[in-house]
């Protein structure tokens, strides 16, 4: 894709989702609502230079790559955690400790049939 086609919205959302942040933990990292996330990522807007340096450290870029200057650097990361499944982690630690165990070793049953059968 080509910087200046995506846009600064553009590449907050795709540098958030890849980070495996939902608009309100990427809020909440800078000191915006979800609400004021979501607009600079559908708008685009002109944040502050003060936001696109939060923005830039929390997403874990330079304000350059941020801006669309430089192209995001490829990292060789591990795929992106989706938003769902985090919150659904969250519920899984408020659980007593025997559940947690519980669920923990039925996705571990499941992940080694899986295993077997492929």
């Amino acid at each position: 894709m080509d910087l200046e086609s995506e846009g600064l919205g553009g590449r907050i959302r795709r540098l958030r989702v890849a980070k495996g942040l939902t608009q309100d933990a990427l809020g909440e990292r800078v000191g915006l609502s979800r609400r004021m996330v979501a607009y600079y990522e559908v708008q685009g807007g002109e944040p502050r230079p003060e936001l696109l340096l939060k923005l830039a450290s929390a997403l874990g870029v330079s304000v350059d790559v941020l801006a669309g200057l430089k192209p995001t650097p490829m990292a060789p990361s591990e795929p992106p955690v989706s938003p769902r499944l985090l919150r659904r982690i969250k519920k899984l630690e408020e659980l007593p400790a025997h559940d947690q165990k519980a669920v923990l070793r039925m996705i571990d049953m499941m992940v080694e049939a899986r295993r077997k059968t492929a």
